[in-house]
């Protein structure tokens, strides 16, 4: 029930299966409006986010029709004429294109990943600020950047009010993932990597600058 949710999963753990049946859900208790979908970059896009919006809300629900020059789902269901749900749909790779809405709910695919800059992250934030929107963040993670110090920190400092809760899955929740997969990249991979992309954990990466500093112990408040 806080205002961000963040499910940090493994690879292949069917994060961004997820997503679209909790933006359904909040379209139901917020009502009609906009929502807004991002996710890292344009072909992530067109691969992976549109095919699993269009299983849910087009093929299984039959609620929803895409139109694909303006990359939004409209709802079939009329409120004055228009549309009484849109589903927007953009990329991180151009955060302008995500000021014009004005969102009740928004949903980050794989905002972990570089090409995710936090202006866009920023732009987001904004467009949820009337409706005091929540937000969906799935995400493996990729790096120690924004998302990092923005969601991560912030929870793990404050988990009670920092208004974020961080949902850490193993790829193994997945009943699909096979097991040897997971055992080969355990036994192959640094232990930092299959932390971070099998087991959804942040750890600093070897060869890092000051990679043995260490938060918890290194750090202590300021006075």
């Amino acid at each position: 029930k806080k205002r961000i949710v963040c499910l940090m999963g493994g690879t292949q753990l069917g994060k961004t299966t997820f997503g679209p049946h909790w933006l359904e859900r909040e379209m139901g208790e917020r009502g009609p409006g906009d929502y807004l979908v991002v996710t890292a970059t344009h072909p992530l896009k067109d691969l992976k986010l549109l095919p699993e919006l269009e299983t849910l809300f087009v093929r299984l629900l039959g609620r929803f029709e895409y139109r694909a020059a303006k990359s939004v789902f409209e709802s079939h269901e009329k409120v004055n004429g228009g549309p009484a749900y849109r589903i927007i749909v953009g990329s991180a790779q151009n955060p302008e294109s995500l000021e014009s809405a004005t969102a009740k709910a928004a949903w980050l695919d794989e905002a972990g990943q570089h090409q995710f800059g936090r202006g866009a992250w920023e732009a987001v934030q904004r467009r949820l600020l009337v409706n005091q929107g929540r937000m969906l963040i799935t995400t493996t993670p990729y790096e120690w950047g924004w998302f990092k110090s923005e969601v991560f920190d912030r929870w793990r400092d404050d988990p009670e009010g920092s208004g974020i809760d961080m949902i850490q899955v193993d790829s193994r929740v997945n009943p699909a993932f096979p097991k040897e997969e997971y055992d080969r990249a355990q036994r192959e991979l640094p232990r930092w990597k299959f932390n971070m992309f099998f087991r959804g954990i942040f750890e600093r990466p070897a060869g890092l600058i000051y990679d043995c500093f260490d938060e918890q112990v290194s750090r202590i408040p300021r006075f």
